[in-house]
C-alpha cells in the first residue's frame, strides 16, 4: 500500500527524495575522496623516503662535520648527509641559465629516494661529474642535454669574493614521469655536483641542511627529538630552552615525514568535516522536506485513514504504513545519492590521477543514515495519522 501510494505521485516523491540524494551524495563523495587522498599520501611517503629527518640551519656557520658526526651517532640514525645550496649559472652549448645548484654526496639518494631518470647518481669518488634535473636537461636549453654532455657551473666564492667556474660531465638525469603532489617533482629543477667540489668552489664548509635516515617511521619522532637534544646541547643551548622548545634559542629547525603526514591528515580531516557539514545541511533540508510532504499526505488522505480504521486496521497498522512510505523515500534517495556520490568521487580521483579508495563502511553508513532520517522525519506525521478517530476522519472534507 505504501508503494502504491508513492507510485501515484511520482513527481512529488522524487522531489521529496532530492534533498536526501544531495546530502548522501555529498557525504559519500567526501568520505571517498578523503580516503583516496589519505591512501595516496601514505603510499607516497612509503616510496619517497618516508623515514628521514631534515635539520635546517636557521643561520650560517651552524652545521659542520662535527655536527654531522653527532647526528650520525644518534641512536636510531642509519645514515646522514649534508647539503650545500647556492644559485649558480649553468652554461651549456652557448646558453646561460640561473639554476639551483646543490652539493650532495652519494648517500643522499637513498635517504631522500631521489629518482634517476637516466644514467647514474654521483658517487663519493666523483669530482667533476654532475646530475641535472629532467626539466633542465630536456626543456630549459635549446639543445637537449644528454649523458656525458659538458656543462659549466659558475658559483660565488665567499672567501675570495670572486666567481669560480668549473666544467662538469653530465652523469645522470634526475626525475621521473610520475606526477607527485607532495614534491611537484622538484628534483627536475636543480643541478647536483659533488659536495667536496662545491665546498672548494664556494669557500664554504658549513652545511645549510642535514638529512638523517632513521631505522623506521615508527621511531621517527623519537629520533627527531633525540637529534634535536644532542645538536642543541652541542651548540650551547640550555636544557630548559630545549625542553620548552624555545625556537628563539634553538638555531635550527627539524621536520620529518611523519609530522608532514600528520599535518596532511589534519588538513584532509578538516576539509572532510567542512564538506560533511554541507552534506549535513542538505540532509536536514531533505528530512524537513519528507516531514512536510508526509504531513500534507496525511491531510490529503484523512478519509482513507478513516476507511482503513473502520475496516479494522489498527493504529499501529496505519502508523507503520506511513513510516514505511517515508523509509522507502529515504532509502531510494540514499541509494541514488550513494551511486551519485561514488560517480562524483570517481570523476574527482580520475582528474587528479589518484587510486580510488571506497570506504565501504561509509557507504553502509550513508544508506543507513538515510533510512534513519526517513524514520525520524516520518514519525510525527505517522503518529498524527495513527491517532485519528475513524468517525472524524470519515466526516472530514
Amino acid at each position: 500500500m505504501a508503494i502504491e501510494s508513492l507510485k501515484s505521485s511520482k513527481m512529488r516523491s522524487g522531489l521529496t527524495a532530492l534533498g536526501i540524494i544531495i546530502g548522501i551524495a555529498a557525504v559519500i563523495a567526501t568520505f571517498t575522496l578523503g580516503s583516496s587522498f589519505a591512501n595516496y599520501f601514505t603510499e607516497e611517503f612509503d616510496t619517497t623516503g618516508s623515514n628521514y629527518v631534515m635539520i635546517a640551519a636557521a643561520k650560517d656557520n651552524i652545521f659542520y662535520d662535527q655536527q654531522l658526526t653527532i647526528v650520525n651517532n644518534t641512536p636510531g640514525v642509519t645514515g646522514v648527509s649534508g647539503e650545500l645550496y647556492q644559485t649558480g649559472v649553468i652554461n651549456y652549448a652557448g646558453e646561460s641559465k640561473n639554476k639551483s645548484v646543490l652539493g650532495w654526496d652519494e648517500s643522499v639518494q637513498e635517504i631522500l629516494s631521489i629518482p634517476v631518470y637516466e644514467g647514474n647518481f654521483i658517487s663519493d669518488n666523483d669530482l667533476y661529474s654532475a646530475v641535472v634535473g629532467k626539466t633542465i636537461a630536456q626543456e630549459d636549453f635549446r639543445n637537449e642535454m644528454g649523458l656525458r654532455s659538458t656543462i659549466e657551473v659558475t658559483l660565488y666564492n665567499s672567501q675570495t669574493k670572486e666567481y669560480v667556474t668549473e666544467t662538469f660531465k653530465v652523469k645522470g638525469i634526475l626525475g621521473s614521469e610520475e606526477t607527485n603532489l607532495l614534491t611537484q617533482n622538484q628534483e627536475n629543477e636543480f643541478v647536483v655536483i659533488p659536495i667536496e667540489t662545491m665546498k672548494r668552489m664556494t669557500g664554504e664548509s658549513d652545511y645549510q641542511t642535514i638529512y638523517a635516515m632513521t631505522d623506521s617511521r615508527e621511531d621517527l619522532n623519537e629520533t627527531d627529538d633525540e637529534i634535536t637534544l644532542r645538536l642543541a646541547r652541542n651548540l650551547g643551548v640550555s636544557d630548559r630552552d630545549i625542553y620548552e622548545n624555545n625556537t628563539d634559542k634553538i638555531p635550527f629547525l627539524t621536520t620529518n615525514q611523519a609530522e608532514i603526514l600528520d599535518e596532511v591528515s589534519t588538513l584532509t580531516n578538516t576539509l572532510q568535516l567542512f564538506l560533511l557539514g554541507i552534506g549535513g545541511i542538505s540532509l536536514i533540508v531533505g528530512a524537513v522536506g519528507i516531514m512536510n510532504i508526509m504531513l500534507v499526505t496525511v491531510t490529503e488522505r484523512t478519509k482513507e485513514i478513516g476507511t482503513l480504521k473502520a475496516l479494522g486496521y489498527s493504529s499501529r497498522d496505519v502508523l507503520m504504513m506511513f513510516v514505511v512510505e517515508s523509509i522507502i523515500i529515504s532509502a531510494i534517495g540514499g541509494l541514488i545519492g550513494t551511486i551519485f556520490g561514488l560517480i562524483v568521487a570517481y570523476i574527482g580521483v580520475s582528474y587528479l590521477d589518484l587510486t580510488m579508495a571506497v570506504p565501504y563502511s561509509s557507504v553502509l553508513f550513508g544508506v543507513g543514515l538515510s533510512i534513519i532520517i526517513g524514520v525520524l522525519a516520518g514519525a510525527q506525521p505517522s503518529y498524527k495519522a495513527a491517532r485519528m478517530n475513524p468517525v472524524d476522519a470519515l466526516r472530514s472534507d
